[in-house]
């Protein structure tokens, strides 16, 4: 594939899923602050109002998946859809998510712990219950553009490092509507959006480091989306919230990201291209 046909179907992928966040599903709720539903109140607004919120959830794979089908037909969509069911990565790489998500989660206890705050750890146990529904509420709503469609892409004309900054900062702004949207957790728990982008900047040199060292698989940035995502929301809930809690909230995943970056030299993904 050509390097120039590659970005400028990367560069129609960003437009359009952060055209859809801002303008068509969440930009208005946002603006008019119609709220939606809250995982951390009792908020709750109108059916029509939550259908946007899931809409604007899942644009980055609908977008990715339309694109693919625009350019390659059903087959394509088949071959990529393809690469969610590559369950065989290898069991380490399975401990290696777990224990990247464990270590950050640790280092945001310990932050919780500095700022002399106390947190149950029977909420793991508590919350195991919404394993299930948070596989769909991130991980497959949003991998499949992400990873998937945009991090191949990008690799074709930039590093790894620089491709997850990329990815990392459009990542973080497609959430922008949610930090002044009532009821989302952005938005109640008052979390900083410099921060927020920040971190899953940080984030994004994980996954593309994981996705390298799996050939490519969406399911890599899959599983690890789950598993970050089942963490991050358990020590939401217990931990003592504050202003300064907030904004150092991210700096384990920085300090995590920086050091795979020194340490094992994120490598170009050789095994697979985008089509």
């Amino acid at each position: 594939m050509q390097k120039t046909n590659a970005i400028n179907e990367v560069v129609l992928f960003f437009s359009l899923t952060l055209g859809l966040s801002y303008c068509v599903f969440w930009g208005p709720l946002a603006l008019f602050q119609i709220p939606t539903i809250s995982f951390v109140s009792d908020i709750t607004g109108p059916v029509w109002a939550i259908i946007l919120l899931m809409m604007g959830g899942f644009s980055p794979s609908v977008v990715a998946i339309l694109l693919t089908w625009q350019r390659e037909g059903p087959s394509g969509v088949k071959r990529f859809v393809q690469r969610a069911f590559h369950f065989k990565i290898g069991g380490r790489w399975y401990l290696v998510m777990i224990a990247l998500a464990g270590l950050a989660t640790a280092g945001q206890l310990l932050i919780n712990r500095l700022l002399e705050n106390t947190f149950d750890p029977s909420l793991f146990l508590v919350q195991a219950g919404s394993i299930i529904p948070l596989l769909v509420i991130g991980p497959l709503s949003e991998e499949f553009g992400w990873r998937g469609y945009a991090l191949d892409r990008l690799q074709t004309r930039w590093s790894p490092t620089s491709s997850s900054i990329i990815i990392g900062i459009l990542w973080g702004f497609w959430h922008g509507p949610l930090f002044a949207m009532v009821g989302t957790s952005q938005h109640e728990l008052k979390i900083p959006f410099i921060g927020f982008v920040c971190g899953v900047t940080a984030l994004s040199v994980l996954f593309t480091w994981l996705h390298n060292n799996t050939s490519g698989s969406i399911w890599t940035a899959i599983f690890f989306h789950w598993i970050y995502t089942y963490m991050a929301q358990v020590i939401a809930s217990g931990v003592t919230r504050s202003p300064l809690y907030n904004w150092l909230e991210y700096l384990p995943y920085i300090v995590v990201a920086v050091l795979i970056t020194a340490i094992w030299k994120p490598q170009p993904m050789m095994h697979v291209q985008p089509t």
